[in-house]
């Protein structure tokens, strides 16, 4: 990866007990502008309800927390289409009440970007995205945009183009929250990643 050595790439625990972990988070966010969480997993792979909240949960908030005592002043953040906190759907209810406490959390600029399924390859056999890519994969524009597949390169290209130019005057269009921006999946399905720059 082109820049990979500007990186410190380090495993951290977050099940230690004594604090260790939040404490190496904390000192490598000071002095960061923009922090970048694209935690996230499936049922199946978390392995029940519980550990797939801790997941898509309960660690980006902490995350977001240290980054913000850290100074951090944007935070940008894969979620999904459908997030809900109402949701009858488990995963759209958590990806609901995680938006939720982000936007409590008071980042003077928070990206949400809010896709469907995503297209590409994965270490982990997916059933339904399998599928869709091999029925819909040559004719993507059959599928209405708000719910059509969208690649992760497309999804990594818009977090980029936030960081670059964040949202901090944007008022946001659902909740009037000042700095917030939700990239909704029918922007993410009619992007062309070159005019992004």
């Amino acid at each position: 990866m082109e820049g990979a050595s500007k990186f410190d790439f380090e495993q951290v625990d977050f099940e230690q007990a004594n604090g260790n972990a939040r404490e190496k988070f904390y000192s490598g966010f000071v002095g960061c502008d923009s922090v970048v969480c694209c935690l996230g997993t499936t049922r199946k792979q978390a392995g029940g309800k519980a550990a797939q909240e801790k997941i898509d949960l309960r660690l980006p908030l902490t995350l977001a927390a240290i980054a913000k005592k850290a100074g951090v002043k944007h935070f940008l953040c894969v979620s999904a289409q459908g997030a809900d906190s109402h949701s009858f759907f488990f995963y759209n209810k958590l990806k609901g009440m995680l938006e939720e406490g982000l936007t409590l959390i008071n980042f003077e600029a928070l990206t949400l970007v809010r896709p469907s399924l995503l297209l590409g390859k994965h270490k982990d056999k997916r059933f339904g995205e399998e599928l869709l890519q091999k029925t819909i994969g040559a004719h993507p524009e059959w599928i209405p945009v708000y719910v059509r597949p969208v690649h992760a390169e497309t999804v990594a290209a818009h977090l980029v183009a936030s960081l670059l130019r964040p949202p901090t005057d944007h008022i946001c269009a659902t909740d009037g929250v000042k700095g917030k921006r939700i990239i909704y999946n029918r922007v993410l399905a009619q992007t062309k990643v070159d005019d992004l720059f």
